[in-house]
C-alpha cells in the first residue's frame, strides 16, 4: 500500500513539474523578440483578404471614426490584364452620424504581389507602377518605396489629379510584434499603421491624417476601436 501511495504521489509530482515546464516556456515564447516580419502577407491581409474593422478619433469633443471594409471580387480584367479585385469601402462617421462614404476597387496579381491601380463609381481612376517588390520576410528598420501611383479624373486618363509615392515601413511595436506603415510621400505627415504579428496577422491599426484647418494644418491620430 505505501509503495502504490509512493508511486501515485511520485507521478502527480512529475505531473505538476511538467505542466511547470510547459507553462513557463509558453511564457517564454510569448515574450520572444522576433525581428523579422512576412509583409507581403501582411499586405494580402490588409488590402485583398475579407476583413472589417473601425477607427475612430476625439476632435474637439466630438467622435470622428472611419469604418472600412475589404471584400475580395475574384477574377477581373483591369487595363487588359487579367487581375483580381478587392472592394475597399470607407464610411466615415461624425458623432455616429454617416456623413459620407467612398468605394472603390483595387487590383492586383499574386505571386508575387503586384498593385495595378483601383477605380471608384465616382469615375477616379489609378494607374500604379510596382517600383520594388514586396519582400516575403523583412527585419525591423527596414523600408522601401515599392508604388508610384497616378490617379486621373475618370478612366480616359486625359486629367491626371494626382501623383505620389508608396513606402512601406516597420518598426518595433512590442517583443513579437511590429508596426507595418504606409506612408504617401506627399503628405508628410500623414501614414496609416498596423500591428502585426510574425504571421502576418492585422492584431490593430492607426491612421495619422493631417489637413489643413483654416490657417493652418491640423493632425487627427485615429486608433482601431
Amino acid at each position: 500500500m505505501k509503495t502504490v501511495t509512493f508511486c501515485l504521489l511520485a507521478s502527480l509530482v512529475l505531473s505538476a513539474h511538467a505542466a511547470e515546464i510547459k507553462t513557463n516556456s509558453s511564457l517564454d515564447d510569448t515574450d520572444q523578440v522576433v525581428n523579422q516580419f512576412p509583409v507581403e502577407t501582411a499586405l494580402l491581409n490588409i488590402y485583398t483578404k475579407e476583413s472589417s474593422r473601425t477607427l475612430s478619433a476625439m476632435v474637439y469633443g466630438h467622435k470622428e471614426s472611419i469604418e472600412i471594409k475589404v471584400t475580395p471580387k475574384g477574377n477581373l480584367t483591369f487595363e487588359n490584364i487579367l487581375v483580381q479585385g478587392a472592394e475597399q469601402r470607407f464610411t466615415y462617421r461624425y458623432d455616429d452620424e454617416v456623413i459620407e462614404e467612398s468605394i472603390g476597387i483595387n487590383y492586383f496579381t499574386l505571386n508575387p504581389l503586384t498593385f495595378y491601380g483601383f477605380d471608384k463609381p465616382s469615375g477616379k481612376y489609378s494607374l500604379a507602377t510596382q517600383t520594388a517588390v514586396i519582400p516575403k520576410m523583412a527585419s525591423i528598420g527596414d523600408s522601401n518605396q515599392f508604388v508610384t501611383e497616378r490617379i486621373y479624373l475618370d478612366s480616359s486618363k486625359n486629367t491626371p489629379v494626382d501623383f505620389y509615392n508608396l513606402t512601406w515601413s516597420l518598426s518595433r511595436a512590442s517583443a513579437n510584434t511590429a508596426w507595418l506603415c504606409i506612408d504617401i510621400d506627399i503628405y508628410e505627415n500623414s501614414s496609416e499603421c498596423y500591428q502585426i504579428d510574425g504571421s502576418g496577422n492585422i492584431l490593430q491599426s492607426k491612421k495619422r491624417l493631417q489637413y489643413w484647418a483654416e490657417n493652418s494644418f491640423e493632425i487627427i491620430n485615429y486608433m482601431s476601436e
